[in-house]
């Protein structure tokens, strides 16, 4: 569980709890809520508890005055209780289902630009015997960024070290000038 509510919980928490708590409106004082003027209140006061149960949306005035009122953590508890019974199953499940899925994404994405940068070595070093290290990274990076919209240079690295590992097809060597080649491996 992250430690404060990351901007991703709160795109996947925000129609969640408009929809459970009947609308876009403070749960205290159901004043309407503008985009730039509601805060993602935690009903028990423990700002790293984000579970979804926790969390309704409130104004920032309400969110202030909160910690002094006792009224306003009588109904905040009420509601937490409520949350947890009722454990608003769709929400849990919609939330829960879509890690998966990105975690997926991640992976194919992190595979089609493994190859990308393998095919891109492997035609480069048949045709010209070597391809100076830099080089290779800076094309690679470029090449899966326009083919899959992603591409780091720390990942592109990655994959050129297990393309250069003891046991892969490649490996590094310097020329006269101390410049880094990627080359076809001659032993293993």
């Amino acid at each position: 569980m992250s430690k404060h509510l990351s901007e991703k919980q709160k795109m996947e928490y925000l129609p969640l709890l408009i929809k459970r708590d009947g609308g876009f409106k403070c749960f205290y004082c159901n004043y309407p809520l503008g985009y730039y003027s509601f805060i993602y209140e935690h009903l028990n006061d423990n700002r790293n508890d984000n579970r979804l149960e926790n969390i309704v949306l409130a104004c920032g005035s309400c969110n202030n005055k909160k910690p002094d009122n006792y009224d306003m953590k009588i109904k905040a508890n009420e509601k937490l209780k409520k949350n947890e019974d009722s454990n608003f199953v769709r929400e849990r499940n919609y939330v829960e289902d879509k890690t998966p899925n990105d975690a997926s994404t991640e992976i194919k994405i992190n595979q089609s630009n493994f190859q990308i940068t393998e095919q891109y070595v492997t035609e480069r070093v048949a045709t010209d015997g070597s391809i100076e290290y830099r080089e290779a990274l800076d094309s690679c990076v470029y090449l899966c960024k326009s083919r899959t919209g992603h591409g780091s240079q720390q990942s592109v690295r990655n994959y050129l070290a297990t393309l250069t590992c003891a046991v892969a097809p490649f490996q590094i060597i310097k020329d006269e000038n101390s410049t880094k080649l990627i080359v076809k491996r001659t032993t293993n």
